[in-house]
């Protein structure tokens, strides 16, 4: 049975101020938690079983999850970080105990539409210790870029090398799929990082690591401007979310609950979210995301903006780029509308 380690312990300090009130994993993409995308995706790729672990606002990922949200979800909370090694290794036997002999681990906080089922096929067929999935980008300065040979199998790392330096552009980008053997490998109670010791250490033992060449979107939803951009492209359809909602076309979703009066106009893509108000005279014009609760006023004017759950934009009132709302009430937000 396959399992998931899933991270969603880290602080998500670029992203404030919306994480001085709720964890990165909760951000909205789509006005869902970006991290409630992943699980839906790792049920899709036939994953039985997913861990998350748990540092900063813990309750409000619990709560709004549960303990099954597509597949059985269990938490590991760590009072003090371990890293993305060290709290993979402290739910080693969630893991192991699947009956499989490899496991997934990802970014609870990454938006990505990575072919999964693809990438443990990959994994089995390799006969690897390790697949890492990697994209070619142009900007290798600000990955760690791996460097594979005619095989497909990884022989170096470079870390944010520059343009001139790099050997490489294909970025990794935190998703693996490794052998239950690794977890030996990581020692317990202690902090403990895949890219900078677990995944260097196996190559230098000449252990095989395969590649998965991808290119399928990709985000860390790491600062409040790539989070802009991670809903835009969703509302465009360019992260492979299916938008919830009624489709009323021209790329236009409204979700239940919501409240578009016939003399407003959406000009798509759009994606309102439940229990929205949108007044006489008001012009949307997409990409926009429009959150739940959200309340337009009469010929207000929005363009390729992200509005955040319960944000208000008076009668008149124009937004253009950018996001909009407060993150208090965000975290609230996900209170009352739990995960479905």
């Amino acid at each position: 049975m396959m399992r998931a380690m899933v991270m969603a312990a880290g602080l998500g300090t670029r992203l404030r101020p919306l994480t001085d009130h709720l964890p990165k994993p909760m951000a909205p993409v789509a006005n869902r938690p970006v991290l409630q995308h992943l699980l839906e995706r790792l049920a899709a790729a036939g994953v039985e079983g997913a861990i998350v672990n748990l540092h900063y606002f813990p309750d409000a990922i619990r709560s709004y999850f549960g303990d099954r949200h597509g597949l059985p979800v269990a938490y590991s909370y760590e009072a003090e970080l371990l890293g993305t090694a060290g709290g993979t290794k402290r739910c080693e036997r969630f893991l192991a105990d699947g009956g499989d002999d490899c496991f997934l681990v990802t970014s609870g906080d990454g938006l990505h539409d990575v072919d999964l089922a693809a990438l443990i096929a990959r994994h089995r067929a390799s006969g690897a210790t390790a697949t890492l999935a990697l994209k070619p980008v142009a900007e290798v300065e600000q990955f760690g870029v791996a460097v594979v040979d005619e095989e497909g199998l990884i022989r170096e790392f470079q870390e944010k090398p520059s343009r001139a330096e790099a050997r490489s552009d294909l970025a990794n980008l935190g998703v693996y799929c490794l052998s239950t053997k690794v977890l030996e490998r990581i020692p317990a109670d202690t902090f403990y990082d895949f890219g900078k010791q677990v995944l260097p250490e196996l190559l230098a033992d000449g252990e095989p690591m395969a590649a998965f060449v991808t290119e399928a979107y990709w985000s860390d939803v790491g600062s409040i401007d790539e989070l802009v951009t991670a809903n835009l492209a969703t509302a465009r359809g360019e992260t492979g979310i299916r938008p919830g909602g009624r489709d009323l076309g021209d790329g236009v979703f409204v979700e239940d609950g919501a409240s578009v009066d016939p003399g407003a106009e959406l000009v798509g893509p759009v994606l309102v979210g439940r229990d929205a108000t949108i007044a006489a005279g008001a012009q949307i014009t997409g990409p926009a995301v429009i959150g739940p609760g959200c309340t337009i006023g009469r010929n207000a004017a929005i363009k390729a903006a992200v509005l955040l759950p319960g944000a208000t934009v008076p009668s008149d009132g124009l937004v253009a780029g950018g996001i909009i709302g407060d993150a208090d009430r965000l975290a609230e937000a996900w209170r009352h509308w739990p995960a479905r």
